[in-house]
């Protein structure tokens, strides 16, 4: 059981304060007291003056006369004051007194300092409040400069160790190129091969010199066909004054006869450094390759070609050498060189005999010495198919290459008519087993472009407006209702394929007021 110090109700040990003083209980017991008479309840005994009271030398508190321990701070009380309060426990437990007070509880002073603590606890939590936004306003923008700071500086450090900042070999282009295959490599042969002038370390800086044509040859081929691409072993025969003698592809993974041509054309041109020796023949492994990806596999079909040829297999396609014709006459013999020896005279001259006879001269006349003419060299099948092609004026523009008894023709004609011509020229040519036409004609081209020029002219609108293409030459005709539409025919024209407009007879036709 608990009792209050001042009226001495009793309550339950679970009980902390009195509920009509507001003082902290006591435990009821002769233990707390030094020999205060209570009575039988000390119900009777009247309160005790300020000045009788007994104050705790810990935190300060009032207690009654009598009580041993504190209400407050529970420590143990003296009558006599102490003479300095115990250093470590003052700061804290002088806050906690005024809460418990008797006076402040009790009294209009200590309503008045409630609501003071009130007040003061609101301006407490209103000030918390404002701290924090703060803290959270200050949290925000310096999160905000780091990041703002962060991407300033990211382009700065990203430049910084960029590898591309860092010099480095250059990046082997992703687009068209024309290289050579790695894994075969130039092959040189013929005497002179392990010359200086004429080794694979020489043989490579001039294809690296010259590879700018090749690579400009296939990209205009890429124009007329955007998924052509080819490995061929292209062998040259190098001269001694550095000129090429002759240069052929011996085969390719995807035989194109155009571009087989304009290749050849263009490497035999080349210049090599002159020198004394004898001439080499050089075999270049050349890639003509859309992309990367692309290279890798016309390397490997480059490889497997190359396996299966033989060494005497005819090239697919060769530029034709000019034949020499042999001399059939034999050259006059030498006149005897200038102090050499001549033959002794017979004894009989030297001794002045007689000269013999004719009939004894013919007798004795040294037999004529026949010499056999040599006899001319055998057109191979790809100049006699040029010979005959060439022959007539209208397949001036046809080219052909052969493999084994077969006959690829392409090139250029006027028409159909022209196309069958060149076919049944080429087929009578002996040696030749079949032939495979590829040849584009004049009217074919235009008429495409004719088609394509019409379908632009009718989606914008110009659907009465005829066009006639010859060669690159385009000829309007039709009507438009004003002299803008005419104008922008002419603009469809030229846009749409590469021609000139030669004359303009589109008629203008105002339609009428009210629209038909």
């Amino acid at each position: 059981m608990k009792t209050c110090p001042r009226c001495d109700r009793t309550y339950p040990d679970s009980e902390t304060f009195c509920a009509q003083d507001g003082i902290a209980l006591v435990p009821a017991g002769p233990a707390f007291t030094q020999g205060a008479d209570r009575g039988a309840g000390g119900a009777g005994r009247p309160p005790a003056s300020e000045e009788t009271k007994i104050e705790c030398p810990v935190c300060g508190g009032k207690a009654e006369p009598g009580e041993v321990i504190c209400n407050f701070c529970g420590a143990r009380l003296s009558d006599s004051q102490p003479e300095a309060p115990a250093p470590a426990a003052p700061a804290a437990t002088s806050r906690r007194a005024p809460q418990f007070s008797s006076s402040r509880l009790a009294g209009p002073t200590g309503a008045a300092d409630e609501a003071q603590d009130e007040e003061t606890g609101g301006g407490r939590a209103l000030g918390i409040i404002g701290y924090t936004l703060a803290a959270l306003v200050a949290l925000g923008g310096g999160a905000w400069l780091a990041l703002h700071l962060t991407s300033a500086k990211a382009p700065e450090e990203t430049k910084a160790v960029s590898p591309s900042a860092v010099a480095s070999p250059a990046a082997v282009p992703s687009g068209p190129q024309v290289v050579l295959a790695t894994g075969l490599g130039i092959q040189v042969a013929g005497e002179s091969a392990s010359s200086p002038e004429r080794d694979q370390e020489a043989m490579r800086k001039v294809f690296d010199a010259n590879k700018a044509g090749l690579l400009d040859i296939y990209k205009r081929a890429l124009g007329s066909d955007a998924s052509m691409h080819d490995a061929m072993d292209l062998r040259l025969k190098v001269m001694p004054d550095g000129t090429v003698g002759g240069a052929a592809v011996r085969t390719s993974s995807v035989p194109n006869p155009s571009l087989d041509a304009d290749v050849v054309k263009e490497v035999s041109g080349w210049s090599f450094t002159p020198f004394s020796g004898g001439q080499v023949e050089v075999d270049y492994p050349v890639i003509l390759a859309r992309d990367d990806a692309d290279r890798a596999s016309l390397e490997s079909d480059l490889k497997a070609k190359l396996a299966s040829l033989s060494p005497t297999e005819t090239p697919e396609y060769a530029s034709a050498p000019v034949a020499t014709p042999a001399s059939a006459a034999p050259s006059p013999p030498a006149a005897p060189a200038v102090g050499a020896a001549t033959p002794a005279a017979a004894p009989s001259e030297a001794l002045g005999a007689a000269a013999p006879s004719p009939a004894a001269r013919a007798a004795h006349k040294r037999p004529r010495r026949e010499y056999a003419a040599v006899p001319k060299p055998t057109p191979s099948l790809l100049e006699r198919v040029q010979t005959a092609l060439k022959g007539n004026r209208k397949l001036g523009r046809v080219r052909a290459y052969t493999d084994h008894g077969t006959v690829t023709l392409y090139g250029k004609v006027f028409d159909d008519n022209d196309k069958l011509l060149a076919e049944r020229t080429a087929r009578n040519v002996d040696g030749v087993s079949g032939v495979n036409n590829v040849l584009t004609t004049d009217l074919g081209e235009w008429a495409a472009m004719e088609s394509k020029i019409q379908q632009q002219l009718q989606n914008a609108g110009l659907g009465k407006v005829t066009v006639k293409v010859i060669g690159h030459d385009a000829y309007l005709g039709g009507s438009v209702k004003t002299d803008l539409e005419k104008e922008r025919a002419v603009t469809i024209t030229v846009g749409a394929a590469p021609v000139m407009v030669r004359a303009n007879l589109i008629s203008v036709e105002p339609g009428r007021v009210f629209g038909f």
